[in-house]
């Protein structure tokens, strides 16, 4: 029955879509996800205590302490008014924020390529 749960729920999002990168959430107290863009590039969602946060990474091994690593594409946000709010974020709400950042993250690697593909160009003259 989980298999059939799951491809229905797959169906459903592509359908709607409502889990365009296919964010699949586990867990309460943290909140977490984890997975690679289109580009194949290794993402972790996490959401704790009172924040939530996405780092992106060439790859897993390149994950460490939040404090000491430069990621590619990194964000956090504060979520709730309550100190452990964002420990219990329901599911769908982590597959929206994910949704989000994954987005930004997207933009920003598109501008960078059009900025990098217009630079070559104008060296060329």
């Amino acid at each position: 029955m989980v298999g059939l749960k799951k491809k229905l729920t797959l169906w459903w999002e592509k359908k709607t879509k409502f889990n365009p990168h296919g964010v699949w959430p586990e867990g309460a107290a943290p909140v977490q996800a984890e997975g690679y863009t289109k580009d194949g590039k290794w993402y972790y969602f996490r959401s704790r205590g009172s924040h939530a946060q996405m780092v992106i990474c060439e790859s897993e091994e390149d994950y460490g302490s939040l404090h000491n690593t430069k990621y590619l594409f990194e964000r956090e946000l504060e979520y709730g008014d309550g100190m452990f709010q964002a420990s219990w974020m329901t599911h769908d709400d982590a597959v929206r924020l994910a949704t989000v950042w994954l987005n930004e993250y997207y933009e920003v690697v598109q501008e960078l390529k059009l900025n990098d593909k217009w630079s070559k160009k104008l060296r060329s003259y």
